[in-house]
This record gives C-alpha cells, sequence and structure tokens, in this order.
C-alpha cells in the first residue's frame, strides 16, 4: 500500500474513531438505555457486526492453515498478512460482542460458573483459544524480525522493538528452526479448535426452535460458506493492495466467484423452501427481508452491489486483477447487509399473536431501526481495528515476502 493511501485511510480510521468516540462514551455511561433494540428485537446492528468480523477472520484463518498446516508454499508469501489478519477480526468480534452485553463487567461469570451444556460457554471457551494461539502464532511469525530491528541501535524505534521482542537482540538459525516448528504445532491445534469456533457460532443459531429461518440444517452450511467468501474476498484484497500477485490474484479470483455463486444458490434454496412451506412465521419473516422497510438492504446492497457486480468482475473481467480486487472489495463491504437479514428479520415477528397490543413500550416494538448511538459505536470499533491493523502493516515485519513459513523441502 502506498503512502498516499496509507496516510487517507489512517486519517479515516482516526476521525472516524473521534467521531464515535461520543458512542462509546454514551454506551459505558448510560449502559444499554441509549439503543433501539429492546425485549423483543434483543440484538441489533452490533450482533451483525460481529458476525461480520467473524466470517472475515474465517478467510485468513483458512489461508494459514493451508500455508503452516498443510504446507501449501504458493500461500506463504501472504501467511504473516493472514495471521495479523485474524488477530484483529478477532479483536473487533470480542468488542462487538462484548458491548452488546448488558451487564459488561459480569463475563467474567463464564469462567467462574460456566455451563458447558450451553453453546454459548463454549463460543467464548473456543474464542479466547482461537484469540491465544492466533498471538502466539503471529508472534512466532514476526520475532526474528522484530529481533533483527531490535538489535539495529541505528533504527528509528529499536527500543519498542525490543520490548515487543520480549528483549532479545540475537536469533540464530536454530532459534528460526523452533519457531517455525512451533507456529507447525499452533496450526495443527489451530485447525479442530478454529472449526469448532466457525461451527458453534452457526449452530448457536440454528437450534433456536422459535427462530424460523434460523432453526434449519442450513444455517451452519450458510454460516461457513457465508464466512469463507467474505473471508476470502478480504484476503485478495488485501493482496492486491499490499503484494499486487495477480497470479494469485487470479487463483483466489475463481474460488470467490465459486463461493459467491455456491452462496447465492444456498440463499435462494432457502427462500424456495420457506416460502413452499407456508409456514406463516417463516413467510413473514422472509417478506421481512425482499419487502420490508429495509428491502434495499437486500436487492440493491447485497444483490446489486454485492453480488451481481462482483459476478459479471470475476467472469468478464478475470484476467483483470485490479477487477478481481474491485469484486472482492464489494463483496466485503456489503456483506454486512447479508448479516443483518439474517439476524433482524428472524427477530422481528412477533410469536405470539395479539402480543403488539397486549403490552405497549418503545422497547416492546419490533421495528428495529439502528440508532445514532449504534452507528457511533460501530464506527468506533471498525476505525480502532482499522489503526491497529494499518500501523501494524505499516511498522510491523507483517507482509513479507515468505519468510517465516515452514521448511517446505
Amino acid at each position: 500500500m502506498n503512502t498516499k493511501w496509507f496516510n487517507f485511510l489512517m486519517t479515516a480510521a482516526v476521525l472516524g474513531l473521534a467521531a464515535g468516540s461520543w458512542g462509546m462514551v454514551e454506551r459505558l455511561l448510560y449502559g444499554l438505555n441509549p439503543v433501539a433494540f429492546g425485549s423483543y428485537v434483543p440484538w441489533g446492528l452490533w450482533v451483525a457486526c460481529y458476525l461480520l468480523f467473524l466470517g472475515l477472520s474465517a478467510g485468513a484463518f483458512l489461508v494459514t492453515i493451508m500455508t503452516y498446516l498443510f504446507q501449501m508454499k504458493r500461500f506463504e508469501k501472504i501467511g504473516r498478512l493472514s495471521a495479523f489478519t485474524v488477530l484483529i477480526a478477532l479483536l473487533c468480534e470480542v468488542l462487538f460482542i462484548t458491548i452488546d452485553l448488558g451487564r459488561m463487567a459480569r463475563i467474567y461469570q463464564f469462567l467462574l460458573t460456566p455451563s458447558f451444556s450451553s453453546l454459548m460457554t463454549w463460543m467464548f471457551v473456543l474464542f479466547n483459544a482461537m484469540l491465544i494461539l492466533y498471538f502466539l502464532k503471529t508472534f512466532f511469525l514476526l520475532r526474528e524480525d522484530l529481533v533483527q530491528a531490535a538489535a539495529d541501535r541505528k533504527r528509528r524505534g529499536s527500543g519498542i522493538y525490543r520490548i515487543l521482542a520480549l528483549g532479545r537482540v540475537s536469533y540464530s538459525t536454530s532459534d528460526r528452526l523452533a519457531d517455525e516448528k512451533r507456529v507447525h504445532i499452533l496450526s495443527i491445534i489451530s485447525l479442530p479448535v478454529g472449526l469448532l469456533f466457525y461451527g458453534t457460532n452457526g449452530a448457536f443459531f440454528a437450534i433456536l426452535m422459535n427462530r424460523p429461518i434460523w432453526n434449519s440444517a442450513l444455517t451452519p452450511l450458510l454460516f461457513i460458506v457465508a464466512a469463507l467468501l467474505s473471508g476470502g474476498a478480504l484476503i485478495t484484497f488485501l493482496i492486491h493492495s499490499y503484494m499486487r500477485d495477480e497470479e494469485l490474484e487470479r487463483i483466489l479470483g475463481k474460488t470467490i466467484l465459486f463461493l459467491l455463486v455456491v452462496f447465492l444458490l444456498l440463499e435462494g434454496f432457502q427462500f424456495f423452501v420457506g416460502y413452499q412451506s407456508a409456514v406463516t412465521a417463516v413467510v413473514t419473516s422472509l417478506d421481512l427481508v425482499v419487502l420490508g422497510p429495509h428491502w434495499w438492504t437486500f436487492w440493491i446492497v447485497h444483490l446489486v452491489v454485492g453480488s451481481l457486480i462482483p459476478l459479471y468482475l470475476l467472469t468478464a473481467r478475470r484476467h483483470n486483477s485490479t477487477a478481481i480486487s474491485w469484486a472482492c472489495f464489494l463483496i466485503v463491504a456489503t456483506f454486512i447487509a447479508v448479516r443483518y437479514n439474517f439476524v433482524i428479520p428472524d427477530l422481528a415477528v412477533y410469536k405470539i399473536e395479539g402480543l403488539e397490543q397486549a403490552f405497549v413500550h418503545k422497547r416492546l416494538d419490533t421495528s428495529y431501526v439502528p440508532n445514532l448511538n449504534e452507528w457511533l459505536v460501530s464506527i468506533w470499533i471498525v476505525s480502532l481495528g482499522m489503526i491497529v491493523f494499518l500501523a501494524g502493516t505499516r511498522w510491523l515485519p507483517v507482509v513479507s515476502s515468505g519468510k517465516g513459513g515452514p521448511d517446505h523441502g
């Protein structure tokens, strides 16, 4: 990424952090009082954003597995960047889901009184396992270059690099081999942990009996494909932004095209089966997606901008790396609409006839629209993630030409 784009994005992120601070302060001072969701729609924009970053981390997770576990040398060039991307996405995830809790200070109860029959407990356990694994993996991947930077006294910020290298100023061949082995072992562990983590998130929604769209065997499959699609698109866009490997971009472009077609087919099956079932709750939820107040997020944002235009670019312009990167950018930028239309419509249906007349209160309403506070908090978290990511790619040895992978022989 050139300096011009870096400065522009960093400035935008800093401004976003400043603008979103007001919403974050309100959230910390007044709890959930400023938000628009309530008892009937208990989840809103923040849960949709959590699911978005969950998917973004999945694509990068897959690349790290292919690089450091299955030792696919073609992806070694983007291994470090992918591991760092997983780490940043996980941090954004935990911020979004924590800020959505009514009493954030009680999150420690997961540790003191865990219920291992609850999927939410396993989500907490697996998330923390992923966070630890990818923190260690990223550290071991970067350590050699961090030590070299710390040893160069003439280099600006060498003291900071020494802290990051945990005080080490020398790094031998045996150290490199040991770190490569550690990365490989961490990758072996992270494969089942990651699959369980992403699968558990899909299953968490699928087992809710009174949510007709979520309660389906198709939901975990949609989760996996959606995660690979959005995460893979992000990695492809980052390759174009930081490395310009046209051959690799074309390979990934074909993969993204396949995933996009599969996702649209699965989405079509969901609508077809739902409408053919003629179950009132299912049809009402689907109608809210395609005909409700937020119809434009489905038809325009998701289908036109996030699907049809990328389909055209990935087919008609499949040999053009710039077109591929634009297609991937559009998929990532509009995928929040997919997550929003997954979360909200199934909540925005009264489960008991006449319930809307029985109790009347602004918190007992299904016509949810994210308010200013929710948008400001979301902007704050996304901006923070951008600042950390941009700073890492500029001042840490995250973008490399292939060092730090395992020995492929």
